[in-house]
This record gives structure tokens, C-alpha cells and sequence, in this order.
């Protein structure tokens, strides 16, 4: 017989439950959602414009009810909003209360405690800079004040109110596509957003990715200077857990892939392509630098994932490395890396942070130091003012030491090699010193009013003790300057030192060599300058005939050639009243001749190497018919000043220092020459020349 309560059970009302799941309205339209494809939301979308049925794209409408009813849920939504507001604004109250409690320094700065291992003696000062906080895979910065949590709250203010907006009915609203600004570098080019799966199918097969990969850590051979930012055997482990399932990998951690492929793929393009990407190398790059900036636009940077600045450090290397002029575009690209490093807390030293491993803390050195390093190179290269240059990090020097000879399960790092022992970590921290350097000089030319020349002098003296600081290994020596005889070729990586510290003396000291012939106070800044430019021309001796292709090559020596050029106009104008010994005019003309005898042969590689030439063969002739028509027992016949062919009226010299209508030499305090109209002229689409 049944029990009671089985039939008082049977007996009482079920309860009929519905699914908790949401019904939402797809997105897609109805062909799209058929045949499975991405739709993009568009009316018509291109599927159906492609196939050419436009009056079957239609979307599916929101339907009443419950679930999907417009007025309820954006009653909840408002309700779930308003909480936020409210916590939000009991924050904002909690942080003014403890202000008005904690003591205010003098600079107006709450006091806390210092920082653990900190560079900077922070124990004898009461102010709190901030610190780095690893949460999870992020890395962020928390400022002197802490609002940390009130932006953590406006984000989630800002996820709620998305959500809310996602939740509403879909009209006739088109679709708002991530477009951004034209120009040269990552972030500035016409990139659209698009999905994971787009950019995964864009990679190739893995065994020859595996190719690339090899080829990108062989730093023995590999032609382009790398910065040693990434530890081989955790990408390596991490590579393969990509392989094992695509899907998972991070949208950043693909756009470092990205951004290898494309470094791979720029070294075959300028120093040879092997069979299996004959012809292609060039339009890969694009391709691959494309897929990095969607990556790290999809990743968002401002969200503080790992590899976040390892990624935009790579682009910028490719970037740094392309043959086009592109040099304002990487300036201001280095100013989102610096900052995106600085919200990720590398600009303060690791030891501060127990949550930072010994391996995480000098990987971390290593790439901030590559970022003032690129801050550095981007503005000298421009002329324009750095980001790095104010005294907010205190982040150490790398230690010079080899990959293996670090690990992950690493408790405490081993000590450094001396400099003299070059590894990859070596070159980085030389090229970092010698930039430092280079940076004052940036510096200096961009202050409003011109300062001391007993500051030109200091800066000279930093310059010339970071470039003897370089390790023997890291700098050229004299049988290096004719290989053709010792049979020894300078490596890339120091004939970029040395052209950069020669190039820096220029652009430090030019504006003083008339002055140097008037005045024995400012000799030394123009002996100096000469001798740098007669250097750098010699560098066209061991320069390989492609060199000429890169723009940056090329503006440096047509610099260095018409320094001399005014130098030797100088002569011609009033003869030396120093006593100084520096090479003759005939010896300056000798060189300028060998430079142009380069030049003419370069044309077979270089276009605008034969623009160059048809205007420095013009010069020098013009120099070469004066100096011969002049006799030692006589005064020179003055001569009609030499025009630049196809340079506008304004910019000729023979409208300031060529004329012999004014005393030229006092006009201006670099022999009326204006170097920034001068590099306009360079580096603009002015450099023509006619046929």
C-alpha cells in the first residue's frame, strides 16, 4: 500500500522550472547563421553582398517576453549601475577622508613606507613613489596615491554599462569599426579590427614557423641586431603549448609571434631571401606587421598582460630597420611604448616587488632598459625632445649574463660578467650608455634659448667617456677600415656605434664652425666636427652597396658632405686666423670626390642615390672650378654662389651664406645655415632633381 506522504506527493502541484538561460537575440544575420560563417553585422553584410543576395540578409528582431523584455531588463541593468555608482562614490569619500588623516609633506605628498632593496635611499625620505602589483598575468603600476581601486571600480563600472548596452535590441545602428590614423608605423596605419580566428589562419604551417623561429634565436647569424628581451626556453615552452591548442594563446602573446615572423621576414627582404620565400618576403612583412598591430589591438595594451611591451618593443625594431624614412612615426610610437612600460611598473626597480621572480626581474630590466634605449635612438634619429629624459625610475643596469645562465626555478641571480665579456646583454647595455649620451645632445638642441657653450663642452666630455667605455670588442678598429687588405670585416653592430658617436659629435658641434674660424674660444667644437665628418665619409669605403637603400645611411653622409662643403666656403671667404692644423683644401676636396665616386656607383641600387649624387657632383664642381681659378699670389674672383638644383628660392644659400652682398659670417650662429630646414630638405619630396 502506498505511504501517505506518497500520496499527498502525488497529490500536490509541480512546480514547472525554466531554463535560466538567456534568450538572446543573435547577431548574425539568417544566411550567415546557415552557413555558419562570421557575419559582420552590416545591412546588407558582406556575405550576402558577395553572393549577391541582398534582400535575404535579414536579422532576427527582439520578441516580447519575459526574458528578452527591454523594460525589465534595463530596469536591472539601471539598478545594477546605480550600486556601482555607489561603491564608487564610497570610495572617493574613504580616499579624501585618509588624505585629510595622513601628514603631508612639504611637497605635498603622503608619507609611507619605503621600499625594500630600493636604489634610491628611500628609508631617509617620507615620500611614497608607488610600486608594481602582479596580479595574476598583469602587471600594473599603482601611482603615489592610491586610486588603484577606484579605476579598478570604473572599469567595472564601464564592463556593466557595455553589457547593458550589448543586452539592448539591435536596430538599424551600423557597426563602429576600429579604424585608425594614417602614417608609417604601428598604430598610425589604416588597421581594422578583427577576431582571433582570422589571425590564426594567417600563421603558417607550424614546421615552417618552427624555421623561423630557429632563425630569429640563431643571434650568431641572424643579420639584424636583436634586443634580448625574451627568454628562449620559456618562449620555447610556451610556443609549444601554442601548437597544442591555438585557440587558447593570448591575443598579445600572438602578436609577439607576429612580431618575430615580421622581424624574419624584413632580414630576408634587405639581406637575401632564401628559395622558399623568394619574391615573397616583402609583402609577408606587411602581412605579418599588419597581424602584430591587430593583435595588440585586440590584446589592448592598456590592460597590462604579459609581453604587452615586448611585442611593441619587437614592432619597433622592425620598424627601426625598415629602408623608409619613417622616422616621426617610430618617434611617436616610442612614446606609447614608454608609457605603456611605465603603466606596467618597468620604470621601477623589481627588487621592490617580493612577487617578481629573479628570472621576471631581470627580464624586466632588460626590456626597460631597451625601451629608454629605443626612447633614446627614436629622438636623436628625429631631433625631437625624449620621454625618457625626467628623473622618475631608479630601475638597475641588466646583468651581463647569458640566457643559460638563466632559469626559471632561478632563487637568486648569479653575478654580473665583466663588459669586456660581450654577450648579447653587453651590446644592449653599451648601446643604452652611448645613447644616453647622444640624448643630452637632443636635449640640448631642443631648449627654447641656447645655452652655455661651456655645456656643449660638458656634454662633449660625457660622450667621448661613454664611447671609451665601450668594450674593445664593440668598437672598430683601424684594420677593420680596409678590409680588402687585413681581410676583417666590422661587424654591423659596431659600425652602428661608431657611426652614431661621430654623428652625434656632428650634430653637437656644426653650428660653431664659422665661429671656430673667428673665434679660437669655439676651435675645438669645429676641429671636432671635421674630424667626425671626415669619418663617417670614410665609412663609405666598407659600406656594402645596399646600405644606400636605407634613408637614415643616406641623410648622414649627404650631412657629412655638406659640412664640408660650408667648411671649405668658409676658407673661401676668410682664410684661417687660428693657428690650428686640420687637413687642407685640397685634401677636403679629394674626399668629397672619393664620396661622390661612391655615390655615382650606388645608382645601380638606389634611386634616390642618384638624386644625391647629381647634387653633390654639382657642388663639388662648382668648389673644384673656383679653387683652380684662384692663385696663391692673388686674391679669389669671387664667384656666383652655387644653387642646389631643384631646392626652393628660399632655402638657396646664395640667399644667405654664399652672397657677397652681407657679412654672411655674422648673420646667424651657423653660418646662416637653418639645420632643421636643411633636414626638411633631406629627408622631404623637395630632394628632386631634374633630367
Amino acid at each position: 500500500m502506498p505511504s501517505q506522504d506518497h500520496d499527498l506527493a502525488s497529490m500536490a502541484p509541480k512546480k514547472v522550472y525554466k531554463s535560466s538561460r538567456r534568450n538572446r537575440v543573435p547577431l548574425s544575420c539568417e544566411p550567415c547563421r546557415s552557413r555558419k560563417l562570421r557575419c559582420n553585422r552590416e545591412r546588407p553584410c558582406s556575405n550576402c553582398t558577395v553572393r549577391d543576395e541582398r534582400a535575404s540578409c535579414k536579422y532576427e528582431s527582439p520578441k516580447n517576453g519575459s526574458a528578452m523584455n527591454p523594460q525589465h531588463h534595463a530596469s536591472k541593468q539601471r539598478g545594477s549601475m546605480q550600486q556601482r555608482i555607489n561603491h564608487l562614490e564610497d570610495l572617493v569619500k574613504n580616499l579624501i577622508a585618509q588624505n585629510q588623516k595622513l601628514p603631508i609633506t612639504p611637497e605635498g605628498v603622503e608619507t609611507g613606507p619605503s621600499f625594500k632593496d630600493s636604489i634610491s635611499d628611500a628609508s631617509d625620505s617620507t615620500h611614497s613613489p608607488g610600486k608594481t602589483v602582479i596580479d595574476g598575468g598583469h602587471s600594473v603600476y599603482k601611482g603615489a596615491e592610491d586610486w588603484y581601486d577606484v579605476l579598478q571600480e570604473i572599469n567595472k563600472l564601464k564592463q556593466v554599462w557595455s553589457e547593458s548596452q550589448d543586452a539592448q535590441p539591435e536596430y538599424n545602428v551600423p557597426p563602429t569599426l576600429s579604424n585608425m590614423v594614417d602614417g608609417s608605423s604601428l598604430l598610425f596605419g589604416q588597421v581594422q579590427r578583427t577576431d582571433k580566428i582570422e589571425l590564426l589562419t594567417t600563421l603558417p604551417p607550424k614546421h615552417q614557423v618552427d624555421k623561423l623561429i630557429h632563425h630569429f634565436f640563431d643571434r650568431d647569424n641572424f643579420p639584424i641586431s636583436i634586443v634580448p628581451i625574451l627568454h628562449e626556453p620559456t618562449f620555447m615552452s610556451e610556443y609549444a603549448e601554442h601548437w597544442e591548442d591555438p585557440t587558447k594563446t593570448s591575443a598579445i602573446w600572438l602578436g609577439l609571434l607576429f612580431s618575430i615572423l615580421s622581424i624574419n621576414m624584413l632580414a630576408y627582404q634587405q639581406f637575401g631571401e632564401p628559395p622558399d620565400y623568394e619574391g615573397m618576403s616583402e609583402s609577408l612583412f606587411q602581412l605579418y606587421r599588419l597581424r602584430t598591430a591587430q593583435c595588440l589591438i585586440i590584446g589592448d595594451i592598456g590592460k597590462c598582460l604579459p609581453y604587452t611591451i615586448e611585442a611593441l618593443r619587437l614592432n619597433a625594431t622592425a620598424e627601426l630597420n625598415r629602408k623608409d624614412d619613417n622616422s616621426r612615426g617610430l618617434w611617436i610610437m616610442t612614446g606609447v611604448i614608454v608609457r605603456a612600460a611605465i603603466n606596467m611598473g618597468y620604470h621601477r626597480d623589481p627588487s621592490q616587488s617580493q612577487s617578481i621572480t629573479p628570472l621576471q626581474a631581470e627580464y624586466r630590466r632588460r626590456v626597460w632598459i631597451s625601451v629608454k634605449e629605443i626612447d633614446d635612438m627614436a629622438s636623436f634619429v628625429v631631433g625631437f625632445p625624449r620621454v625618457t629624459s625626467g628623473n622618475f625610475e631608479d630601475t638597475r643596469e641588466p646583468r651581463n649574463l647569458y640566457d643559460w645562465e638563466l632559469s626559471v626555478d632561478l632563487t637568486m641571480l648569479p653575478p654580473s660578467r665583466p663588459m669586456s665579456e660581450v654577450t648579447p646583454v653587453a651590446y644592449l647595455i653599451a648601446k643604452a650608455r652611448l645613447f644616453q649620451a647622444l640624448g643630452q645632445i637632443t636635449d640640448f638642441n631642443n631648449i627654447p634659448t641656447q645655452g652655455p657653450y661651456e655645456q656643449i663642452l660638458d656634454i662633449d666630455n660625457n660622450l667621448i667617456k661613454a664611447y671609451q667605455d665601450l668594450p674593445a670588442d664593440l668598437r672598430m678598429h683601424s684594420q677593420e677600415w680596409d678590409y680588402t687588405v687585413s681581410g676583417k670585416k666590422a661587424t654591423s653592430s659596431n659600425m652602428q656605434l661608431e657611426l652614431l658617436y661621430h654623428q652625434g659629435i656632428c650634430q653637437l658641434h656644426r653650428r660653431f664652425i664659422a665661429k671656430g674660424r673667428m673665434d679660437p674660444q669655439y676651435n675645438h667644437s669645429r676641429e671636432r666636427c671635421i674630424s667626425s665628418v671626415l669619418t663617417l665619409l670614410k665609412f663609405q669605403h666598407i659600406m656594402e652597396p645596399f646600405f644606400y637603400r636605407f634613408s637614415r645611411a643616406r641623410k648622414v653622409l649627404t650631412l657629412s658632405a655638406m659640412i664640408l662643403f660650408l667648411e671649405l666656403e668658409c676658407r673661401r671667404k676668410m682664410p684661417d686666423t687660428t693657428n690650428t692644423v686640420s687637413p687642407g683644401s685640397d685634401d677636403l676636396l679629394q674626399v668629397l670626390s672619393t664620396s661622390c665616386a661612391y655615390w655615382e656607383t650606388a645608382q645601380t641600387v638606389c634611386d634616390d642615390a642618384q638624386k644625391t649624387y647629381k647634387i653633390l657632383s654639382g657642388m663639388l664642381s662648382s668648389f673644384q672650378t673656383s679653387l683652380a681659378s684662384s692663385s696663391p699670389s692673388q686674391p679669389e674672383t669671387p664667384r656666383p654662389p652655387f644653387e642646389f638644383p631643384g631646392m626652393s628660392s628660399s632655402l638657396q644659400p646664395g640667399n644667405a651664406n654664399f652672397s657677397d652682398d652681407k657679412d654672411w659670417l655674422s648673420m646667424s650662429n651657423e653660418m646662416n645655415i637653418d639645420w632643421a630646414s636643411w633636414d626638411v630638405f633631406i629627408e622631404g619630396a623637395i630632394f628632386e632633381t631634374e633630367d
